[in-house]
């Protein structure tokens, strides 16, 4: 285990817990950070597409059951569109929203039979 002292201009300093199974001389303190940072890419990523995107944070449902339907059911979304936009040519068509409009009501049958499919294919 090892502390975190996080430091930003205009803001309090943050202190927090790093762990891993490793032993101190396997990871020293640049891996650290770069580990740490890399885990804040993948956070940032996916909360922002969740949120912005899908509009996560604004959800009234409160039921836990269908709270964590709709979870799962955003971040296939979100795997669906990673997918998808590795396949397009042109990099200006590659937003959540583009994909979002590919798959509107016009492909609702193509997406229910992707997603009930055993072998889906895009």
């Amino acid at each position: 285990m090892a502390l975190l002292t996080r430091q930003h201009v205009g803001r309090k300093d943050e202190t927090v817990g790093l762990i891993t199974d490793l032993m101190p001389e396997e990871l020293p303190a640049e891996r650290w950070l770069k580990f740490n940072r890399m885990a804040w890419g993948i956070e940032n990523g996916t909360h922002q597409r969740l949120d912005v995107s899908l509009n996560d944070d604004r959800c009234r449902v409160r039921s836990t059951n269908a709270l964590w339907v709709l979870g799962m059911l955003r971040r296939l979304v979100i795997s669906l569109f990673l997918h998808w936009r590795l396949q397009q040519p042109k990099p200006e068509h590659q937003s959540l929203t583009d994909f979002q409009a590919a798959m509107g009501e016009d492909n609702l049958t193509l997406a229910m039979a992707f997603v009930t499919r055993q072998r889906p294919k895009l």
